[in-house]
């Protein structure tokens, strides 16, 4: 393939696993016979994130054509355009002002190094933090006011200030890649004073637990099998279960007891899902969209899953 993003993307899907020394319990639950859809993106536009505003307002990182797009019931509204050269938007966040955060993984290809940009008031594009040529960013999480970023090519996590100094907060090897061109530390999300991370090649949950002056404690295994390999964006409940969207078109539940649960796969709609992200109003509590990536075929789009349990509010 002569694109960078497509090698690492294909990387990720054709990873071997790595074998389990403690496999946790594995159970399914029936889907429903298609998950509904909410709205369909172009053939390639590669929906790769998605976060929810206050207001229950969808809003998808488009990753190969480099859009953040605003999905409300009336539509879809481009809200920003980032420059991707050979890489690709992925991570969506909201700060607690309400401001969109977006990461931008332009790879060493692109003379416009990679990094995470601010959308504001009036949707104004500000960039907030520069990362060096050979980084990925990719997922984003906010957390007492600093801005987390994995980087999936280093095995690492940033934080960014609010002051808007990026420094690396935790490198590991259990969040590094473990092939040569594939994916390491992706999906961020956090429960009760710890940052979990989704590690797509090696199928693990890492949690890592913050210490009383916010540093990054040691970071443990807390789930790892094979049913996780290709794990992408996560999301909690308010009871700490974790959903998982893996690009191998499933969607799991990591229960607090270490439990993995397949609740959706291909036949109820899942094609390469990338995020899970819950729905903030009353009526959308329980209801867990995900953006489907579509990347080998499909269309992409976003659909929405009943979890029966209200989404861990925003920040």
């Amino acid at each position: 393939m002569k694109h960078v993003r497509f090698r690492l993307l294909i990387a990720v899907a054709l990873a071997v696993p790595v074998a389990v020394s403690a496999a946790p319990a594995v159970s399914a639950q029936a889907a429903p016979a298609k998950l509904p859809v909410i709205t369909t993106f172009a053939p390639g536009d590669f929906p790769e994130s998605l976060a929810v505003d206050g207001q229950g307002n969808l809003y998808a990182s488009l990753g190969f054509i480099g859009e953040v797009v605003k999905v409300t019931p009336s539509g879809q509204q481009p809200i920003a355009s980032l420059p991707v050269g050979a890489g690709l938007l992925t991570g969506l966040a909201f700060d607690p002002d309400g401001n969109l955060y977006v990461a931008d993984a332009t790879f060493e290809a692109s003379p416009t190094p990679p990094g995470v940009f601010r959308i504001g008031a009036g949707d104004a594009v500000t960039r907030v933090a520069t990362l060096p040529a050979d980084s990925f960013p990719n997922g984003l999480a906010f957390h007492g006011g600093y801005l987390y970023i994995s980087d999936s090519s280093r095995g690492a996590v940033w934080r960014l200030s609010p002051g808007g100094k990026a420094a690396i907060w935790l490198q590991d090897p259990l969040l590094a890649p473990k092939v040569s061109t594939g994916i390491g530390a992706n999906g961020l999300a956090f429960w009760r004073g710890s940052l979990y991370v989704a590690v797509a090649d090696s199928g693990t949950i890492v949690r890592v637990p913050l210490t009383a002056g916010g540093n990054a404690g040691t970071p443990v295994v807390t789930a790892q099998a094979p049913l996780l390999r290709t794990a992408d964006g996560i999301a909690f409940d308010v009871r700490g279960n974790l959903y998982v969207t893996v690009n191998d078109n499933r969607l799991v539940r990591l229960a607090p007891d270490g439990v993995l649960t397949q609740l959706a796969a291909k036949n109820d709609g899942l094609v390469y899902p990338t995020m899970p992200a819950f729905g903030t109003t009353p009526a959308t509590r329980t209801t867990l969209y995900i953006t489907n990536g579509a990347l080998y075929n499909g269309m992409p789009d976003i659909v929405a899953f009943d979890a029966g349990i209200r989404g861990l509010p925003l920040p």
